[in-house]
């Protein structure tokens, strides 16, 4: 591959995020044109050059995480356009790559397509990704397409990689950075970040990393009233409901704050033996929603119970690498500990039922004891606590040999404990699930995954042009979900001799109704992953490979208790790629990219028929294809002036038609959506273009930044039949940023969103109809100015 040069001076000019590669510094000698710099990057699970791994991949890095401004998942992920994504606010987000769309967003749901890695450990989780403040972080990684022998489960249609910056025993190095921002029709943020490298001998370095950002509110709780249809009962939301989380009517009510630290230590304990035990730790705290009800007006919603959640988090990780012989060794070990206690407003599942039961003449939807009608306004309270604990182990053969290889072992236990209660406050404590409560629904349950894998991988020299890898991944998993869903009468009865729970009307309630565990079920198996690839080097500066591939997914236990709904299976991705990675110009420009073919077999997908029952249902519906590229050009035009293009095209549909089941099939029906619809959440194209202007003001360094991400028109469900189903519009955001930039400090006035576009990030559906309270879009930040300053040390 292309030797990068180091560049003899001390300025360097920044290279601009890019899609699947952002480059890193542009090199600018006195005696030659500017060069883009050497990427090193961890997709193979060993330190290399990203010209030389045949993977597609995408990388942030330290200077341009910074240079963007990104501190968050919902920022960093307008700038990898091979990942689609959903986002429902700090801590609620999901991503998909190449139209391979998770089964479900639902506590018992499936598990995600894409799996997430802090460093060595995943840190995947169901609908809540963990929303990790971006400090003094050393790259974020993409990898496309199934990664089914190296990262296993979970990361079955690509992985998503957050690399922190390690200790280093050669210097003392700290910085910090403050940020103050105002948002256009919105309140302020502000933060406060730093970090300090502490060499305490030649051989041990300690790094601290901390912060505090507080993220201002642009959502307007309005004043609002709401008529049930069957009672005709009604209730607004500027009336004070005394031991009531009532809602707060005041502007800009959606807020965040996190806060958090970092603490790693590096110790060689000798010249082949290296341990970095480490900690991290981080609290949110949010109010309010970030939707709109668009009916209300823009940015504007009403609600009548509070929005809000408290999380807190922390993981503790050790890593050990050494050498034995010729042969490098690494373990990895981490333990996740998540808490989270959550509000939400449900009352537009009341306005639904209502509506429901005034069709059926019914007086009401809740009564008291004597039969009067009650107000049905309900919100939901969760307490959820989930666990993980990983552990891998891998040996590998030296690099420079021919005959390379690779095998590891891995395990992995993780923990989804969740208690979620439906309370209508005026409800009648005698049919409260809770006794003497308010509790009108309760879902307590207990989900657990376990994972088991061998793997390994060899590659073969065949001449210094050509090699040819294999890798195989034999795995097994079990998972179980226990526990209680539903009313009152759902948990009452009595136990048999056996000490079974038999539902029976005519018994007593047999609190806690979480110990009749009437969900109760385990879903395992076990099977073998592939992959095969073929390198061939053209020359220094270009590079072609072709990748087949598998990656999947385990199947699980449906926690809706209706006969004839069975467990979920396994579903497959077969991945068909061919790629390139280029460099021309004498270093100037690189030009990586992919073409593929993906397809999905026996496809796990989530949905809410209430004919059938009133949870989501995981069922395996066929089969689904995509056909795709992905591309990056990063191209340093003069030594001071830096441009960036990158994106992705996906088509991806259904192979043939999707019905809810076999019956349905069987009975002639016609199907949900035809062969050749649009999968949801896809956009068929992504990109983002950025350049970078350096310059001197009055003797000082200074850069002008323009950034835009694009993303396609794509569809919030697959179900053609349901008249909820919407299009989401595509949008261009637009960032762009002007400052100094001396050789210790830095100060910038930054704009975000500059032409306020309002991105549909979810258009909701709630799975009911006649609700005007759920028709809502959760939606972008609005146009943002700032200042910021940062200084190294």
């Amino acid at each position: 591959m292309s030797q990068f040069r180091k560049s003899p001076l001390a300025r360097a000019v920044s290279a601009a995020l890019t899609g699947s590669v952002i480059a890193t510094a542009i090199a600018v000698p006195a005696y030659a044109d500017p060069v883009l710099e050497e990427i090193v990057v961890t997709a193979q699970k060993r330190q290399e050059n990203l010209q030389d791994v045949p993977v597609s991949v995408q990388v942030l890095g330290n200077q341009q995480l910074q240079e963007l401004n990104l501190k968050s998942f919902e920022d960093y992920i307008q700038f990898l356009p091979t990942i689609s994504s959903t986002y429902s606010g700090p801590g609620f987000g999901e991503v998909y790559m190449r139209g391979i769309v998770s089964g479900g967003s639902v506590h018992s749901g499936s598990m995600p397509s894409v799996g997430v890695y802090l460093d060595e450990q995943p840190v995947t989780t169901i609908s809540q990704i963990l929303d990790i403040h971006v400090y003094d972080i050393a790259r974020i990684e993409t990898l496309g397409g199934p990664q089914g022998t190296l990262f296993g489960q979970g990361s079955q249609a690509g992985t998503l990689r957050i690399i922190t910056n390690k200790p280093d025993p050669k210097g003392f190095e700290a910085g910090y950075d403050v940020n103050l921002n105002t948002i256009d029709g919105g309140d302020t943020g502000y933060g406060i970040e730093g970090f300090v490298n502490l060499p305490l001998s030649e051989t041990m370095a300690l790094r601290l990393v901390g912060w505090s950002q507080h993220d201002g509110g642009y959502i307007d709780s309005v004043p609002g009233c709401v008529t049930f249809a069957a009672s005709g009962i009604e209730r607004c939301n500027t009336d004070v409901h005394p031991g009531q989380p009532d809602a707060k009517v005041e502007d800009n009510f959606n807020d965040a704050t996190s806060t958090g630290g970092r603490a790693l230590l590096k110790v060689d304990l000798n010249d082949n033996w290296t341990i970095t035990p480490g900690i991290m730790a981080q609290t949110t705290e949010t109010n309010g929603n970030w939707s709109y009800m668009p009916a209300e007006g823009d940015l504007k919603i009403v609600r009548f119970f509070e929005d809000s959640t408290d999380e807190d988090w922390y993981q503790a990780s050790l890593t050990v690498e050494g050498h034995i012989g010729d042969m490098d060794l690494v373990y990895a070990g981490a333990y996740l500990d998540r808490n989270l206690d959550s509000l939400y407003d449900y009352t537009g599942y009341s306005e639904y039922l209502e509506v429901l039961y005034a069709g059926y003449d019914y007086a009401c939807y809740v009564y008291d004891a004597a039969g009067g009608c009650l107000d049905p306004s309900q919100y939901v309270s969760g307490v959820e606590n989930f666990t993980r604990a990983s552990n891998e182990i891998r040996l590998s053969s030296s690099q420079d040999q021919r005959f390379r290889w690779l095998v590891g072992f891995f395990t992995q236990q993780q923990k989804h404990d969740f208690d979620l209660q439906w309370r209508i406050p005026s409800m009648d404590p005698a049919n409260s699930v809770i006794p003497d409560g308010t509790t009108t629904w309760q879902t307590y349950q207990i989900r657990k995954d376990r994972d088991n894998a061998l793997f390994g991988e060899i590659t073969y020299d065949f001449t210094d042009k050509l090699s040819a890898t294999y890798g195989l991944r034999y795995f097994e998993y079990e998972n179980s979900l226990y526990g209680f869903n539903g009313f009152l009468s759902h948990c009452t009865g009595f136990y048999d001799a056996n000490g079974d729970f038999v539902q029976d009307g005519a018994g007593v309630p047999q609190y806690p109704c979480f110990d009749t565990r009437i969900l109760d079920d385990v879903a395992d198996g076990d099977d073998v992953a592939h992959k095969v690839n073929v390198t061939y080097t053209v020359n220094d500066d270009v590079m072609v490979y072709a990748t087949y591939s598998q990656g999947f997914r385990a199947g699980g236990v449906n926690r809706a208790r209706v006969p004839g709904v069975p467990k979920y299976e396994p579903d497959w991705v077969y991945n068909y790629e061919a790629g390139w990675k280029t460099t021309w110009m004498d270093g100037r420009l690189r030009f990586n990219g992919a073409v593929y073919l993906e397809d999905w077999d026996n496809v796990q997908l989530s949905f809410l028929d209430f004919t059938v029952s009133n949870l989501t249902i995981i069922r395996n519906v066929g089969k689904a294809q995509t056909i795709g590229t992905e591309f990056d050009l990063t191209f340093a035009a003069t030594d001071d002036l830096t441009l960036s293009f990158a994106g992705s095209y996906n088509n991806a549909e259904l192979s043939e038609p999707f019905y809810r089941d076999s019956d349905d099939q069987a009975a002639g029906l016609d199907p949900r959506a035809e062969a050749g619809t649009p999968m949801p959440w896809v956009p068929k194209f992504q990109y983002t273009a950025i350049g970078r202007y350096q310059f001197d003001v009055a003797s000082m360094p200074s850069y002008a930044q323009l950034a835009l991400a694009y993303t396609g028109s794509r569809w919030n469900d697959l179900d053609t039949t349901n008249p909820r189903r919407a299009e989401m519009d595509a949008y261009t955001i637009v960032n762009g940023a002007i400052g100094i930039d001396k050789e210790t400090w830095t100060l910038e006035l930054f704009g975000s969103n500059l032409t306020d576009e309002r991105a549909q990030n979810q258009i909701v559906d709630a799975g009911y109809p006649d609700s005007t309270l759920d028709t809502r879009t959760y939606t972008n930040r609005p146009r943002t100015f700032g200042i910021r300053f940062s200084q190294r040390f």
